[in-house]
Order: C-alpha cells, then structure tokens, then sequence
C-alpha cells in the first residue's frame, strides 16, 4: 500500500518533470500548389493539370469541385514520396502561404 507522502511526492514528481520532458517540437514542411483538376479519383486522391497525384490526410477530407476547376492544395511529402494535402481551397493562389519556422536560439541549445 502506497503512503500519502509517497503519493504527493510521486504527483508532484510528474506535474514537475512531464512539462520538462515534452519540450519536443515537430515541424513539417508544408507546400501550395495550384492547378485545374485533371481527375478525381475513388480513394479521394486527385490528380492536378502538373500530372501529380496528391492524397488526402484523413478520411473525411474530399474535395467537393469538379473536374476543370481552379485549386490550391496546402500538402507534405512524406517518407514514402506521396504527397498528402491537408487543406484547399477552390481557385489558383487561394491560400496563404504559412510563415516559415525559425527557430530561436533557446530552441537549437541542448536541453
């Protein structure tokens, strides 16, 4: 059976060290293209006027234009080479670009 004391030290030994050892940051390069819609296809991936086939992130995400219509698509490349899109919009240059990640001194010090 576990003691009071040692219960409180224990809580508090993780409300103090789990904020210290998540300090991790993930970036990931993101990317616009824009393009007519060549075809859609049945796996919900579409294929842009530049002959790329760009995948969706998720299963709900489909993209609701026809074929022929102006798009943007905010996407990755990940480890395999697909390219995955996150995020469109219909019409050429209709997102913004994200500002870039630089990260500050206290991010590139060993911790």
């Amino acid at each position: 059976m576990i003691k009071k004391n040692s219960l409180i030290y224990l809580s508090c030994f993780f409300v103090l060290l789990l904020p210290a050892i998540s300090l991790a940051a993930l970036v990931v390069k993101t990317e616009l293209v824009s393009g007519k819609i060549a075809q859609l296809h049945n796996d919900r991936s579409v294929s842009l006027s530049n002959g790329l086939v760009y995948k969706p992130s998720r299963k709900g995400l489909t993209i609701d234009l026809q074929k022929g219509t102006p798009v943007t698509l905010r996407y990755y490349v990940d480890n395999s080479g697909a390219r995955i899109f996150f995020e469109y919009a219909a019409g050429e240059g209709s997102l913004a670009p994200m500002p870039s990640y630089s990260p500050s001194a206290d991010d590139l010090r060993p911790k």
